[in-house]
């Protein structure tokens, strides 16, 4: 069966066990702060078997992609070294949320195996958790499998925990081939599954009984439940007898065009470097599909890592240009027709894979000649190993590979202190941690006791409210009074909650003599938190207050949210589909825009999106409010932003006869309300996404009026009209270098005259030798030197300075005829390490540093002393 086959087989099969079939959800958790991506088919069911939502169906079955590459879930190390781990793969799954339990489970999947797929019974073995008498009972029963082979194992092996810190676990049962007369694997030290590749384990059916909190206490759950995950690239390498789940008809193309870039053979040492790059390729492509583009941090360091690491591999097997942004196309040829997002998104991917390749390889040279600096300093130092600091620079600050560390240690002999590295490496982890998972109040303690909040902050700017919840030093209170820093939870309100990159709105609330002054709003699921501090008076649970929004900064943030999505569709329109918004900040005083795009903007493009915003600006058009199905919405064409989770009903804004985008956010009712749209900025966010800055409204004005006061101030300090302010400061740039260019020349030939007098004086038929201790710039001191060779047909100059915060420069120049007695790099190599400093060059021209000016009189000395002996003068 091909894998397209088994797919459609194992949905249709529970499809005809009225199971619902569910769309595979995104690489990214919905609502999940737990998980960084998805790793199971059940993730985006969590919230069904702890009944935080109840589930909309008995069942379902699904075909889920899922990533593994960061965290306790990580795969990442194994990859392309063992025939069955990846990064990213698909999880056929089918889950039960209190309708069926272990007899059912097991029925499904012994007769899938066995009549479906036709696995035969006798290759098969099952595990089930050492205490659980009901599972191994019933695969006697139902499968007829002899006591033999069903294995008892322990927790490590047959206990599901939740995905992520909390939520449904229990006991497992998982099933096995035998393949040890198929594949090559390591020897079994025993004759039954367990820690032993031979037998390999390809579905496993966890029984949900609990729930697990944060603390890792267990607590039955009401209705337990089915969750079951069975690895599509291992069936389809036992279905289809291959060795390797590289060899099945899902990674064919992919490493078919690997071997093509490489121009190597799918044998020996090269298959973990190919196998590697042909995993990465599928992660990377599928996550950049879903939004996400390489940072220093969360998804995207994560996302980073990986498209590194295969491009690490391909520098092994002698890739030393990118490569792999070629990968992406096989990827879409294999998997586009099932995941049509991966095809939509291909140009962006490759464009983004490309910036980020040239970017690395970049970082592996900077890499490698910190790294020899470092070697040169141990050895001048006579150390033998590299500090953990030094290597957790290199790989943290530089992006150098760890494995890239060893081997250059290997070469150059010298040993690596590990355990400060990892030292260092924890505590980076902690702080990400810390980062992670936020600090302060647990807003987990508001599950099923607060009510969703009604925002009535479309139309109105004010209105009373009732006090439903108040917190107070991250602990639910009845009361507050004077100078308490607060959050308010109300009935309704016309505060809007920052979420979707629009910030929260600010204000006040008053009741009777009380007032209370909001600095932000923020929303926990349907909840809305007014941030504030009580001013004077008290609150207390149940008092009704009057809500009142500072409408000017409402206004001002309106303006700029609408104009994000005039100039998101002005991209698009300019420069392609591939432009999507990745990441956005709309508050009262500007606009942040990221998006997908491969290169910086001209000058030109720039002004051409600014003039198109500006033009459907002055056309005064009407901005409407939809709310529809998401279906319906996406027919027509509306904008989903990757970042946004929609329901099942969205609100469209439309700009008319312009843009429509999925928002929930602030916008005007006409974009003549806009004012001017002014973009100040555009820059680099990270490979393959662009940052535009920009402001409107009262804002734009502001800026124009500062302009042109500058404008008028700097003409009359350069007295010059003000459409030549640019031509004037050029030619005082002009005039400025001309000048600075004469001083040097005249200091040069000032310090040149020194050096004449030394020639004088030196003896004839003899080398010349000058040494000097000299006050003037590096840049002078380089130009004597110059003079010095031009001049003197046999000799050597060695000079000296000494800068303002007391570092020691000396530049060396030697005669092309004496470099076979001595080297100038040698030369200034053995002053500098005299001084505490290094420094190299060529033998006829070399600089070095130094430190120690105490002991400059007794080096120069010496070097003076060398030199004239091996000179003969």
């Amino acid at each position: 069966m091909t894998s397209r086959e088994i797919r459609k087989a194992f949905l249709e099969y529970f499809r005809s066990k009225n199971h619902t079939i569910v769309p595979s959800s995104s690489l990214i958790p919905e609502n999940d702060p737990t998980l960084l991506f998805t790793t199971a088919g059940m993730v985006q069911f969590k919230q069904f078997y702890s009944r935080v939502v109840e589930p909309p169906f008995p069942c379902a079955a699904t075909v889920q992609k899922c990533l593994r590459a960061g965290g306790k879930s990580s795969d990442l190390e194994n990859v392309g070294k063992t025939p069955r781990h990846h990064t990213f793969f698909e999880m056929l799954g089918n889950f039960s949320f209190g309708d069926y339990f272990k007899k059912e489970a097991i029925e499904y999947a012994y007769e899938f195996v066995t009549k479906v797929v036709k696995i035969p019974q006798e290759k098969l073995w099952v595990s089930v958790y050492e205490n659980d008498d009901e599972a191994y009972e019933l695969w006697q029963k139902i499968g007829g499998f002899s006591p033999e082979r069903i294995v008892r194992l322990g927790k490590k092996d047959n206990w599901w925990g939740p995905a992520g810190d909390e939520g449904a676990c229990g006991p497992c049962s998982e099933i096995y081939i035998d393949l040890r007369d198929v594949i090559e694997y390591p020897p079994c030290d025993e004759e039954k599954p367990g820690p032993c590749d031979g037998f390999l384990e390809f579905w496993n059916l966890v029984f949900n009984q609990y729930n697990q909190d944060l603390s890792g206490q267990l607590h039955p759950l009401e209705y337990t439940g089915i969750d079951t995950g069975m690895g599509l690239e291992r069936l389809t390498m036992i279905l289809q007898g291959k060795k390797s789940v590289y060899e099945t008809d899902i990674f064919e193309p992919i490493i078919k065009k690997a071997l093509k870039i490489s121009g190597l053979k799918y044998e020996g040492k090269n298959r973990v470097p190919i196998n590697v790059i042909a995993d990465h390729a599928r992660a990377v492509t599928f996550v950049l599909s879903e939004g996400v583009f390489p940072t220093n941090e969360g998804r995207g360091y994560v996302l980073r890592h990986i498209l590194r690491r295969a491009i690490r591999y391909g520098k092994m097997m002698g890739l030393d240009k990118p490569f792999f942004y070629q990968m992406v196309e096989p990827v879409v040829e294999a998997m586009g027709d099932f995941y049509p997002e991966i095809k939509e998104h291909a140009a962006m991917a490759e464009k983004v894979i490309y910036s980020e390749e040239e970017a690395f390889f970049k970082t592996l040279n900077r890499g490698l000649e910190k790294l020899q600096d470092f070697i040169q300093e141990m050895r001048e130092a006579g150390q033998a190993t590299l500090s953990g600091e030094k290597i957790f620079m290199l790989y943290d600050s530089l992006g150098f590979p760890l494995d890239f560390v060893q081997e250059v240690a290997v070469d150059e002999g010298f040993g690596l202190d590990m355990e400060g590295f990892q030292q260092r490496m924890e505590e980076q982890k902690k702080r990400a941690r810390a980062n992670w998972k936020g600090e302060g109040f647990d807003f987990r303690i508001l599950q099923g006791i607060v009510q969703e909040t009604e925002y009535v902050g479309e139309d109105l700017y004010e209105c009373e409210a009732k006090v439903t919840k108040l917190i107070k030093n991250g602990q639910l209170v009845e009361s507050v009074s004077e100078n308490d820093d607060i959050i308010v939870i109300t009935d309704r309100t016309p505060f809007y909650g920052e979420k979707g990159g629009q910030v929260g709105d600010q204000g006040v609330f008053e009741h009777r003599g009380s007032r209370v002054v909001i600095q932000d709003t923020k929303v926990y699921e349907k909840t809305i938190l007014h941030y504030g501090r009580v001013l004077n008076g008290t609150l207390e649970v149940g008092d009704t207050c009057l809500l009142r929004v500072d409408v000017e900064k409402k206004q001002a943030t309106a303006r700029h949210h609408t104009a994000t999505h005039l100039i998101h569709k002005a991209l698009r329109l300019f420069f392609g589909d591939h432009v999507r918004q990745a990441g956005s900040y709309v508050s009262p005083v500007s606009l942040r825009f990221d998006f997908t795009h491969p290169q910086a903007l001209t000058k030109e493009e720039i002004e051409r999106v600014e003039a198109e915003v500006n033009r459907i600006i002055l056309e005064n058009r009407p901005v409407h409010r939809h709310i529809m199905s998401r279906e319906e919405a996406l027919k027509m064409d509306a904008m989903a932003i990757f970042e946004e989770k929609y329901g099942e009903v969205v609100r469209v804004i439309e700009v008319e006869g312009f843009s429509r985008e999925l928002c929930g956010g602030t916008h005007v009712y006409r974009t003549g309300d806009i004012g001017l749209v002014k973009i100040i900025s555009e820059s680099s966010v990270s490979a393959g996404t662009r940052r535009i800055e920009a402001v409107a409204g009262m804002r734009s004005l502001e800026l124009f009026q500062t302009l042109f006061y500058r404008s008028k101030e700097l003409a009359m300090i350069l007295t010059a009209e003000e459409d030549r302010i640019i031509d004037r400061v050029k030619e005082l740039q002009q005039q400025l270098k001309d000048q600075e260019k004469a001083i040097l020349e005249n200091k040069k030939n000032l310090a040149w005259f020194q050096i004449e007098e030394e020639l004088a004086n030196q003896p004839a038929g003899k080398p010349v030798f000058i040494m000097k201790r000299m006050d003037i710039d590096q840049e002078a001191l380089l130009g004597v030197v110059d003079t010095f060779k031009a001049k003197v047909k046999e000799g050597v100059i060695l000079l000296f300075r000494v800068s303002d915060d007391s570092k020691i420069q000396i530049v060396c120049g030697v005669t092309p005829n004496l470099t076979t007695r001595l080297k100038a790099n040698e030369v200034v190599k053995k002053a500098a390490s005299q001084l505490g400093g290094g420094g190299g060059g060529r033998p006829d021209m070399a600089q070095a540093g130094g430190k120690d000016v105490s002991r400059l009189g007794e080096v120069m000395e010496a070097m003076a002393n060398e030199i004239r002996t091996l000179l003969g003068v």
